[in-house]
């Protein structure tokens, strides 16, 4: 803006302070969109002059305070005075109306009777996380987010855990809705339990979430099925949002592999005002694009053609790495991959909000729609195949293959409702439908029955898709009754339709097929040719299904205060399912406060988790190495030929008891303590079987015959059954610490703690009419000591701490994994890691009014990896690294970032 006349011109003068009266000096003040600001002085007081006549939006700022933003006009000649008084800055997440933990409006998460964690925009920006999935685990105390590798479909999609128990067992919700699972069914991740079907949470880009919600407890009878850990609930952004568009760049910088590991992002955004009563519609996108990493040491074998002799290969400096020292073979090391795969992610979403009637009201009438879409392509690895291998055909692949997973994944969803009051009842009523399609495209792979010709056999494959739709139409209603009690009585209610569709849908005929009567009849090596391509044979057209699943849900939710220290909450919700029939589940918390440094919160409930439909009807013939020689494995329906013939029972829902207590210090202000106990026993918990049939397990001539008869093309077989019941418990401890530490220099820590073992108590069951006990193949050796002496660390301690000082952010960060066990089936095999500790941060300078902030940062600062394996065996020197650490075993990652908001 030009200068006005002397005469014209505006003055603004004042005082900046705070609640008590004290002054803030070095406190903003802004006219924004134009020149005039200035900082308070050491008494608090301001002075903004030659203001041209006008309207301005006006903001105050003070590091550890809340912002005063409003609307100021001037007129010619005018002297304005105003005093603004500033309110401190809550902790984090303090304050803050959360959505899930009760059905009661306007909660926030210290007050209630559960333990519920908030974790806001700028937690989320400064995590150093390129995906949302990760972002989770570096905050929350008990969640773990395995990075898995070598492990089919999961190295595309992964997913997170909570209080330790599956991924499946943990509700997540997008505004309070219920978002769909995967079709994927976790066939070879470690850390996550087998057969599971998570939910991606990756496919919901970063910046579209306001704060992250997260539920620490039961509470199946509140929001459904699988909340037997808990809920995640993400809050997207329902403000319009400026113009704004963030760039990340990062990779692994580390010692003594290669960089790699180049990821790149970009995340736009941009909002707009619908109408004048608030209405808005916000968009949102990312592309984000990851190279691989790998952290696969040589192998000493002949990898090609035969005659040639393998690599010799030693550790001459002793660090547990080993080098090639002796090159003799025409094999590229390292040949096998072990570490992230590529993945390319597109993804848009949106949300919005429009006022339709009584737009003054407290709760007006607005039509509001929200979802997305994302695609993505992953890739990841098989086993490498030498060239003498009976799966190859050396005219073709004359060195041998690593066979490809290529899987494009379709992910999409949309919420519409409608909400508002009628007679003084608040209403929602929403319908969704959503979708996960998973292809399975095999690449550089080989169907040797089809022979040694290159002209007749090809490399690539489509072997067939998952996909999996949910359909939701719900209603929910509240409302406030004075009922003579030292609160009003909330009482909530509500009903639901659900629909769960899943499709198999079989690959082209060579995925699968063997060659009938080939005129080469046998293979290089003088046996009979597998059929279908190496290493995932495609889905066969008897694979193929298309059910849906139908539910009918019904709640009610009361809570008070029966007296002022004293709050109740009671749920109760009855489910009635098409294939396994009715559950009905209960939930009773109390929280007493008897001082306010000082309150008790304890929960007693049932739960419960219906069986996925992928659980039912997936079914898979594939390749796995068992004691390092590939074997043809099948996953077959419980109501299959060979599971009916095995005996094998209808899958049953899991049934859960939880009790949690836990206590809420505030000794002095702004510090806060919360420690949380769990126990949470489940009954008839579902599993994926290791393999029947197996070499030198029981029952394995009578297992071969059955599948040989039913002409399966596999060796061994493995079901879905309710196995095992077991008990989990733990400890939950988070605390949270702000201080001014001078002016305009604030400072924020934030603390986290989780203790967590399961134990078996029952089982494993043999599900089969077989004579033979297969209680060891069940659950096999190395999957009953993970689940009870912890694939996962035993205790995880994260520590974040934050300092603003002006535009200057950083943050540092910080993390201990305990103990984590690598089982095998071989006990002299297994062995403990010790533990490990994860530093990293992030520094961050913003300019131009905020409008743009550049930073830089690392994860792992110091480069450490998890230990190495101590047997030294052939695939221990190959894949060195335990898979299911929730460090990771990348290394060092070095990013930086840049956001201009317009």
């Amino acid at each position: 803006m030009g200068a006005a006349p002397a005469q014209q011109a505006a003055t603004l003068t004042g005082t900046v302070e705070d609640a008590n009266g004290a002054p803030l000096p070095g406190a903003n003040v802004v006219l924004l969109d134009s020149d005039y600001g200035t900082a308070a002085g050491a008494d608090g007081s301001y002075s903004i002059t030659g203001i041209d006549p006008g309207t301005y939006a006006l903001r105050v700022t003070f590091v550890g305070y809340e912002t005063i933003e409003g609307e100021i006009r001037f007129e010619p000649g005018e002297e304005a005075t105003r005093t603004f008084a500033l309110e401190r800055a809550p902790l984090q997440g303090e304050g803050v109306t959360v959505t899930v933990g009760s059905r009661a409006r306007d909660m926030a998460a210290e007050d209630m009777a559960v333990p519920v964690d908030v974790y806001g925009t700028e937690e989320i920006q400064t995590s150093g996380a390129f995906e949302t999935g990760r972002i989770l685990q570096q905050s929350a105390p008990s969640v773990n987010f395995p990075q898995n590798t070598l492990s089919d479909g999961m190295d595309a999609l992964r997913s997170f855990t909570l209080r330790g128990l599956s991924p499946d067992q943990t509700l997540v919700l997008v505004n309070g809705k219920r978002r769909h699972k995967s079709a994927l069914v976790n066939r070879l991740g470690a850390g996550v339990s087998g057969g599971s079907s998570p939910i991606d949470l990756n496919a919901i880009p970063a910046n579209a979430i306001e704060r992250i919600e997260v539920l620490r407890d039961g509470a199946s009878s509140q929001y459904g099925s699988d909340a037997i850990a808990g809920v995640a609930n993400l809050r997207l952004k329902d403000e319009p949002l400026d113009p704004t568009i963030e760039t990340r760049i990062g990779g692994y910088a580390t010692e003594p592999y290669p960089n790699d590991g180049t990821t790149y992002s970009v995340r736009p955004s941009f909002g707009v005002e619908l109408g004048d009563d608030g209405g808005f519609l916000n968009f949102f996108g990312e592309y984000r694009l990851r190279t691989p990493t790998n952290r696969a040491g040589p192998a000493n074998f002949n990898l090609g053609p035969a005659g040639q002799a393998g690599d010799e290969i030693a550790d001459p400096d002793g660090d547990g790495l080993f080098d090639i020292v002796d090159k003799n073979n025409s094999v590229e090391q390292p040949a096998f991959h072990w570490g992230d795969g590529r993945s390319e992610n597109l993804l848009f979403w949106a949300n919005g909000a429009y006022p339709v009637a009584n737009v003054n009201a407290e709760q007006p009438t607005e039509v509001y729609a929200f979802g997305g879409y994302s695609y993505r392509k992953g890739k990841g690895q098989g086993f490498y195949r030498e060239g003498t291998d009976d799966g190859n055909w050396p005219q073709v692949h004359p060195e041998g293959f690593l066979p490809n997973f290529e899987n494009p994944i379709n992910d999409g969803s949309v919420v519409v409702g409608l909400r508002g009051m009628l007679d003084e009842w608040n209403y929602d009523l929403s319908a969704q439908t959503g979708f996960n399609y998973f292809q399975y495209n095999i690449t550089n792979s080989l169907n040797a029955s089809y022979g040694p010709s290159q002209e007749g056999n090809q490399t690539d494959f489509y072997a067939g898709a998952v996909q999996l739709q949910q359909t939701v139409v719900q209603l929910d209603v509240d409302r406030g009754l004075e009922v003579g009690l030292a609160s009003p009585l909330n009482v909530a209610a509500g009903a639901l339709f659900r629909a769960d569709n899943y499709q198999l849908k079989a690959g082209e005929e060579a995925s699968w097929a063997g060659f009938e009567n080939p005129p080469w009849g046998i293979n290089q090596n003088g046996g009979t040719p597998a059929p279908g391509a190496q290493v995932f044979p495609g889905f066969r057209p008897e694979q193929e299904v298309d059910e849906t699943r139908t539910n009918i849900g019904t709640y009610v939710d009361l809570q008070a205060d029966l007296i002022d220290p004293l709050q109740v909450n009671i749920a109760g919700r009855f489910e009635n399912y098409s294939d396994f029939g009715s559950t009905v589940n209960g939930k009773v918390a109390l929280r007493f406060e008897p001082v306010s440094q000082l309150a008790f919160r304890g929960t007693a409930q049932t739960g419960y988790r219906a069986p996925n439909q992928a659980q039912k009807f997936f079914s898979k013939v594939s390749t796995t190495f068992i004691d390092n020689q590939p074997v043809q494995t099948g996953i077959f329906r419980i109501n299959s030929d060979v599971g009916n013939a095995l005996g094998i029972p209808d899958l049953e829902e899991e049934r859960s008891v939880n009790f949690s207590g836990g206590v809420i210090i505030e000794p002095v202000e702004r510090f806060q303590v919360s420690v949380d106990y769990f126990n949470i026993q489940i009954d008839d918990r579902i599993t994926l079987s290791g393999d029947l049939g197996e070499p030198g397990s029981p029952g394995e001539e009578a297992i071969k015959d059955v599948l040989s008869a039913n002409n399966t093309g596999a060796s061994t077989a493995s079901f879905f059954s309710n196995a095992i019941d077991t008990k989990t418990e733990g400890v939950d401890v988070t605390s949270k610490f702000s201080a001014l530490l001078a002016d305009g220099i604030q400072l924020q820590l934030r603390g986290a703690f989780n203790w967590t073992d399961t134990e078996i108590t029952g089982g494993p069951r043999n599900p089969t009419t077989l004579d033979e006990d297969f209680s060891t193949v069940i659950l096999a050796p190395d999957d009953q000591r993970s689940l009870t002496e912890g694939a996962l660390p035993e205790t995880t301690t994260k520590l974040t701490a934050s300092l603003t000082a002006g535009p200057v952010d950083l943050t540092l960060r910080g993390a201990r994994y305990g103990e984590l066990l690598n089982a095998d089936n071989d006990a002299d095999d297994q062995f403990t890691l010790d533990p490990e500790y994860v530093f990293g941060g992030e520094l961050g300078y913003s300019m131009f009014d905020d409008q743009v902030n550049l930073a830089v940062g690392a994860r792992n600062l110091f480069d450490n990896y998890p230990d190495l394996d101590p047997n030294k065996g052939t695939f221990d020197i190959i894949l060195p690294y335990n898979r299911a650490h929730p460090m990771g075993f990348n290394g060092r990652f070095v990013y930086s970032r840049l956001t201009i908001s317009l």
